[in-house]
């Protein structure tokens, strides 16, 4: 019986006034409010910042326009973009973007004066980044909306400073065709899309800071041939915890044909989670309509997707931690393809993590459901609720 008396709720965080980070990229960079209520961002190591977002003393409308009265709509002071020498590229412009997000984390949308960096306009508009509402004379010509959930879909970012590593999200290549093929096995009868091919084993595929830990956490496409991930993964299955979920306690010749399997199937990914380089745990990320739980739960779409994880180290525990990876697990899926509209997950009913998985995520607690192995609890996270939530601090 699941416990409904537990309910979402996201951890607060409080961001330091100096954050220093690193963007996907490895470029350093940093982002310091001052007591005036301004934000400078340096980039690359430098003394000086490149840009700086300056408090002004003229407040912009930020609710949804054509449908929050005008009685009730909120205004924020607006901010202006002041480059400190010359014009900002591109890069530069989604960096200080990236920095000042991580400041007002809990903020939907924000007033952006460009008068002091005009040519960023076209940028912002064009790649969503930004818009100018709707008949809103207040909105000058160098006045645009931000949105926070743009953003965080990656919006505007170039191959290099994407948080997904891979598959690469933009290349010369055409987009990858969409092609029906069919699978056929136990428990499995789905007509679906061909999947892209996947990464490498070692292929690091994700990569983001995680400002409420200080740490940069990454997913890499598991390598069975790595003694390092190899050893690592066994160690973590056979550990009694681990297993109590699991179930794959075995010798070596098991782990390898787990993952072996793995590697085969076009429809399913292993990877190794790590925090500033230490192997922390491990996941697998999946298209849901040749899954063997579609069968069981119809109504996915053709490129819905679903989770596993398991954290292997005790000191990489703790709620932070998780809902941090389980927040990048998702974030992932909804990046590699726009056309995902839900994540699922169908952990085991009795299992202790159940009501932090309602906790941690923006989910909705489907129903209970029976598979041939389990009974499970199916969670739906749909796309437009994780971006509008934005936790990604």
């Amino acid at each position: 019986m699941i416990n409904y008396a537990v309910a979402y709720a996201p951890e607060k965080v409080e961001v330091p006034a100096t954050l220093e980070f690193r963007l996907p990229d490895e470029t350093p960079i940093s982002a310091a409010l001052k007591d005036d209520g301004s934000i400078a961002v340096t980039l690359r190591g430098g003394e000086k910042p490149v840009a700086t977002f300056v408090a002004l003393e003229r407040k912009l409308r930020v609710s949804l326009h054509g449908i929050v009265n005008e009685d009730r709509a909120e205004q924020l002071p607006v901010l202006e973009l002041r480059p400190e020498a010359g014009e900002l590229d591109t890069a530069d412009v989604w960096a200080s973007i990236y920095a000042l997000w991580l400041q007002r984390a809990e903020t939907d949308y924000l007033p952006l004066s460009l008068a002091a960096a005009p040519n960023a306009l076209p940028y912002l508009i064009q790649t969503g980044l930004a818009y100018v509402p709707p008949n809103d004379t207040a909105y000058g010509g160098t006045d645009v909306l931000l949105l926070r959930a743009s953003f965080w879909q990656g919006a505007g970012a170039s191959p290099q400073l994407s948080w997904l590593r891979s598959p690469v999200p933009a290349t010369p290549l055409p987009t990858f065709p969409s092609v029906p093929v069919f699978t056929r096995g136990t428990n499995v009868l789905a007509l679906h899309p061909l999947r892209p091919p996947k990464p490498a084993p070692g292929t690091k595929m994700y990569s983001r800071f995680i400002a409420a830990v200080n740490q940069t956490l990454t997913f890499t496409h598991i390598n069975a041939a790595d003694p390092r991930h190899f050893e690592t993964y066994c160690r973590w299955q056979n550990s009694d915890r681990v297993n109590v979920g699991w179930r794959e306690r075995g010798d070596d010749e098991h782990h390898r044909q787990y993952l072996a399997e793995r590697l085969q199937d076009r429809h399913i990914m292993g990877f190794m989670v790590e925090w500033d380089g230490e192997l922390a745990g491990y996941g697998e990320m999946s298209w849901v309509k040749e899954d063997h739980m579609s069968t069981f739960v119809g109504g996915l779409g053709d490129f819905d997707q679903g989770t596993h994880l398991l954290v292997g180290e005790e000191r990489f525990r703790g709620h932070t931690r998780f809902a941090a990876i389980m927040t990048s697990m998702k974030h992932m899926c909804f990046l590699r393809d726009p056309r995902t509209d839900v994540v699922v997950g169908e952990p085991r009913a009795d299992l202790p993590i159940i009501p932090k998985l309602v906790k941690a995520l923006p989910q909705e607690v489907n129903r209970t459901f029976d598979l041939p192995h389990k009974r499970a609890v199916y969670f739906v996270l749909r796309r437009q609720r994780f971006f509008e939530e934005g936790l990604f601090y």
